[in-house]
Protein backbone atom coordinates (compact mmCIF):
# COMPACT_ATOMS: atom_id res chain seq x y z
CA UNK A 1 0.00 0.00 0.00
CA UNK A 2 2.11 2.40 -1.34
CA UNK A 3 1.68 6.03 0.10
CA UNK A 4 -0.54 4.64 3.06
CA UNK A 5 -0.05 4.66 6.52
CA UNK A 6 1.28 1.99 8.03
CA UNK A 7 -1.12 -0.06 10.61
CA UNK A 8 -0.36 -2.98 12.77
CA UNK A 9 -2.91 -5.59 13.61
CA UNK A 10 -2.43 -7.69 16.52
CA UNK A 11 -4.81 -9.88 19.01
CA UNK A 12 -4.80 -8.51 23.23
CA UNK A 13 -4.85 -11.22 25.26
CA UNK A 14 -5.67 -9.33 27.81
CA UNK A 15 -9.09 -8.50 26.02
CA UNK A 16 -9.58 -12.46 25.62
CA UNK A 17 -7.98 -12.19 22.32
CA UNK A 18 -9.68 -9.30 20.87
CA UNK A 19 -8.58 -7.64 17.25
CA UNK A 20 -6.72 -4.09 17.20
CA UNK A 21 -5.38 -1.80 15.00
CA UNK A 22 -2.86 0.59 15.52
CA UNK A 23 -1.55 3.38 13.67
CA UNK A 24 1.15 6.72 14.63
CA UNK A 25 -0.41 9.68 13.48
CA UNK A 26 0.68 13.64 12.52
CA UNK A 27 1.63 15.17 15.81
CA UNK A 28 2.71 11.48 16.89
CA UNK A 29 -0.53 10.78 17.74
CA UNK A 30 -1.22 6.76 18.35
CA UNK A 31 -4.88 5.60 17.56
CA UNK A 32 -5.53 2.26 18.29
CA UNK A 33 -9.20 0.84 17.23
CA UNK A 34 -10.38 -2.45 18.26
CA UNK A 35 -12.86 -4.91 19.22
CA UNK A 36 -14.54 -5.58 22.66
CA UNK A 37 -14.45 -9.44 23.73
CA UNK A 38 -18.12 -11.03 22.68
CA UNK A 39 -20.93 -10.38 25.29
CA UNK A 40 -19.30 -6.82 26.03
CA UNK A 41 -21.91 -4.03 26.41
CA UNK A 42 -19.90 -2.14 23.26
CA UNK A 43 -18.47 -3.87 19.94
CA UNK A 44 -15.41 -1.70 19.24
CA UNK A 45 -13.28 1.16 21.09
CA UNK A 46 -11.11 3.66 20.01
CA UNK A 47 -8.19 4.90 22.07
CA UNK A 48 -5.90 7.74 21.62
CA UNK A 49 -2.78 9.23 22.42
CA UNK A 50 0.22 11.35 22.81
CA UNK A 51 3.51 12.14 24.70
CA UNK A 52 2.07 15.85 25.17
CA UNK A 53 -1.07 15.32 26.83
CA UNK A 54 0.53 15.09 30.93
CA UNK A 55 -2.29 16.46 32.00
CA UNK A 56 -4.27 13.88 31.31
CA UNK A 57 -5.91 12.68 35.00
CA UNK A 58 -6.21 8.62 35.16
CA UNK A 59 -10.03 8.15 35.71
CA UNK A 60 -11.51 11.16 34.77
CA UNK A 61 -13.74 11.79 31.73
CA UNK A 62 -13.05 14.34 28.86
CA UNK A 63 -16.34 15.22 26.89
CA UNK A 64 -14.94 15.11 23.58
CA UNK A 65 -16.63 15.76 19.95
CA UNK A 66 -15.36 13.81 16.32
CA UNK A 67 -15.86 14.44 13.20
CA UNK A 68 -15.52 12.35 10.01
CA UNK A 69 -14.32 14.96 7.03
CA UNK A 70 -17.31 18.03 7.10
CA UNK A 71 -20.09 15.24 7.99
CA UNK A 72 -21.85 16.09 11.20
CA UNK A 73 -20.27 15.93 14.46
CA UNK A 74 -21.32 13.57 17.39
CA UNK A 75 -19.89 13.64 20.89
CA UNK A 76 -18.77 11.37 23.51
CA UNK A 77 -16.98 11.16 26.68
CA UNK A 78 -13.63 9.35 26.59
CA UNK A 79 -12.25 7.62 29.75
CA UNK A 80 -8.63 9.01 30.50
CA UNK A 81 -6.54 5.80 31.39
CA UNK A 82 -2.88 4.56 32.01
CA UNK A 83 -0.30 5.59 34.46
CA UNK A 84 2.42 7.57 34.61
CA UNK A 85 4.70 5.87 32.42
CA UNK A 86 2.07 6.68 29.32
CA UNK A 87 -1.84 7.75 29.80
CA UNK A 88 -4.18 7.45 26.89
CA UNK A 89 -8.24 8.20 26.13
CA UNK A 90 -10.56 5.66 25.13
CA UNK A 91 -14.32 5.80 23.80
CA UNK A 92 -16.36 3.10 23.81
CA UNK A 93 -18.30 3.30 20.07
CA UNK A 94 -21.38 1.98 20.34
CA UNK A 95 -22.83 3.90 16.39
CA UNK A 96 -22.03 1.70 13.77
CA UNK A 97 -21.82 3.88 11.55
CA UNK A 98 -18.35 4.57 12.86
CA UNK A 99 -16.61 2.18 11.28
CA UNK A 100 -18.50 3.41 8.19
CA UNK A 101 -16.90 6.91 8.54
CA UNK A 102 -13.76 5.25 9.96
CA UNK A 103 -13.15 3.47 6.57
CA UNK A 104 -14.65 5.90 3.78
CA UNK A 105 -13.78 9.63 5.11
CA UNK A 106 -10.67 11.09 4.73
CA UNK A 107 -9.96 12.64 8.17
CA UNK A 108 -11.16 12.62 11.36
CA UNK A 109 -10.72 15.40 13.72
CA UNK A 110 -10.89 15.20 17.39
CA UNK A 111 -11.64 18.16 19.77
CA UNK A 112 -12.28 19.32 23.21
CA UNK A 113 -13.18 22.20 24.45
CA UNK A 114 -14.08 23.45 20.77
CA UNK A 115 -10.06 22.83 20.40
CA UNK A 116 -8.96 20.29 17.83
CA UNK A 117 -7.17 18.11 19.60
CA UNK A 118 -5.51 15.47 17.03
CA UNK A 119 -6.40 16.34 13.24
CA UNK A 120 -5.57 12.57 11.05
CA UNK A 121 -5.64 11.41 8.13
CA UNK A 122 -7.55 8.32 7.48
CA UNK A 123 -6.14 7.54 4.05
CA UNK A 124 -5.16 3.45 4.48
CA UNK A 125 -7.99 2.64 6.54
CA UNK A 126 -10.09 0.89 4.65
CA UNK A 127 -7.04 -2.44 4.07
CA UNK A 128 -6.57 -1.66 7.88
CA UNK A 129 -10.12 -2.00 8.98
CA UNK A 130 -10.27 -5.28 6.63
CA UNK A 131 -7.64 -7.07 8.22
CA UNK A 132 -8.94 -6.02 11.76
CA UNK A 133 -11.96 -7.97 10.21
CA UNK A 134 -10.04 -10.98 9.67
CA UNK A 135 -8.34 -10.86 12.36
CA UNK A 136 -11.37 -10.91 14.58
CA UNK A 137 -12.90 -13.63 12.42
CA UNK A 138 -9.51 -15.76 12.95
CA UNK A 139 -9.25 -15.37 16.64
CA UNK A 140 -13.11 -16.13 17.12
CA UNK A 141 -12.03 -19.53 15.01
CA UNK A 142 -9.20 -20.33 17.28
CA UNK A 143 -11.51 -19.89 20.34
CA UNK A 144 -14.46 -21.90 19.07
CA UNK A 145 -11.74 -24.78 18.59
CA UNK A 146 -10.87 -24.65 22.18
CA UNK A 147 -14.03 -24.50 23.25
CA UNK A 148 -14.71 -27.52 21.28
CA UNK A 149 -11.44 -29.66 22.54
CA UNK A 150 -12.14 -28.33 26.52
CA UNK A 151 -15.60 -30.16 26.43
CA UNK A 152 -14.19 -33.06 24.81
CA UNK A 153 -11.56 -33.62 27.49
CA UNK A 154 -14.26 -32.69 30.14
CA UNK A 155 -15.90 -36.41 29.41
CA UNK A 156 -15.49 -39.38 31.52
CA UNK A 157 -12.06 -40.26 31.56
CA UNK A 158 -13.15 -43.41 33.16
CA UNK A 159 -15.82 -44.04 29.73
CA UNK A 160 -13.08 -45.03 27.62
CA UNK A 161 -14.08 -47.93 24.51
CA UNK A 162 -12.28 -51.23 25.82
CA UNK A 163 -10.34 -51.20 22.89
CA UNK A 164 -8.56 -48.12 23.71
CA UNK A 165 -8.27 -49.19 27.52
CA UNK A 166 -4.70 -49.59 28.61
CA UNK A 167 -3.69 -53.31 30.35
CA UNK A 168 -1.61 -51.21 33.10
CA UNK A 169 -5.31 -49.06 33.89
CA UNK A 170 -6.13 -50.19 37.48
CA UNK A 171 -10.11 -49.17 36.23
CA UNK A 172 -10.17 -50.84 33.09
CA UNK A 173 -12.67 -53.95 33.18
Amino acid sequence: MEGSRRWTVASDTSMEGSCFITSIFEGRIRLRLGFYPKGSESPLYMSFASDDWKSLEVGKDYDLTFRFDKSDPWSAAATAAGDESGKFLFVNVTDAEFLTGFVRKRTLAIAFDDRVVANLSLRGTGPAAEELLKCQRAVDEIIADEGRKSKEKKADPFNAPSEKRSARDPFSL
